[in-house]
């Protein structure tokens, strides 16, 4: 017979998995959360991580060679309107959306991340339908089509690494890598983009070291609380 601690730990553990698979359904986290580093995937900062310009930051990887990595920060709007970030650009004009703070490494420069399902000639192919726009023209005739923010977005800088320096920050524990999606890429609240990740993560962890003798049938015999 069941006692009534393990109908408690049931429950608990049934409780977490019903969360685990509404976050994953998100597609913010993925079954296969520890990913290889490389472009077109994510990386997100822990908890412990405190360095100011990466603190609760989840990155997106553009390019991972030997030369180094360079990556987008997602998740951290600025004050700055896209209007105001690109005055002389008349396809511009009148768009409220805010640009984001891509990294600290030369933050006056302008990069675009375009969802599309065939990128324009020129764009960098990141992942999936993502395609990074880093030339002014380009940009001019993509911002053209009037693509919403929900299509187009704006980043100021972005994050740059040396040549086994990410690799060094990863062992160390500063980020877990995972599979990137075009839904977290473009995600609809960017601002707590990274609480909600989280989450999913540690849930995971969580529901992956429970023991296998908790189901996912519920043990005979359980007593109700």
């Amino acid at each position: 017979m069941k006692t009534l601690g393990e109908g408690r730990k049931w429950k608990r553990w049934f409780a977490m998995a019903a969360i685990a698979a509404a976050v994953w359904s998100t597609g913010l986290v993925t079954a296969s959360a520890d990913e290889e580093l490389g472009g077109g995937t994510l990386l997100v900062a822990d908890k412990k991580l405190t360095d100011p310009n990466f603190q609760k930051t989840v990155v997106l990887l553009m390019t991972y060679d030997d030369h180094g990595a360079v990556g987008l920060v997602l998740n951290r709007q600025s004050d700055i309107q896209v209007s105001q970030l690109l005055p002389d650009v008349k396809e511009a004009r009148g768009r409220t959306d805010p640009a984001f703070s891509g990294g600290p490494v030369e933050p006056k420069s302008v990069l675009a991340l375009l969802r599309s399902n065939k990128g324009p000639d020129g764009a960098q192919h990141i992942v999936g339908d993502i395609w990074a726009i880093l030339d002014q023209d380009l940009l001019q005739n993509t911002l053209a089509s009037h693509p919403g923010p929900d299509k187009l977005r704006f980043y100021l800088g972005y994050a740059g690494w040396g040549p086994g320096q990410l690799e060094a920050e990863t062992d160390a524990g500063a980020w877990r890598v995972i599979r990137a999606s075009s839904s977290t890429v473009f995600d609809e609240s960017p601002e707590s983009l990274w609480d909600r990740v989280v989450q999913g993560l540690d849930l995971q962890l969580a529901l992956a070291s429970m023991p296998r003798t908790w189901g996912p049938k519920a043990p005979r015999g359980l007593l109700k609380d």
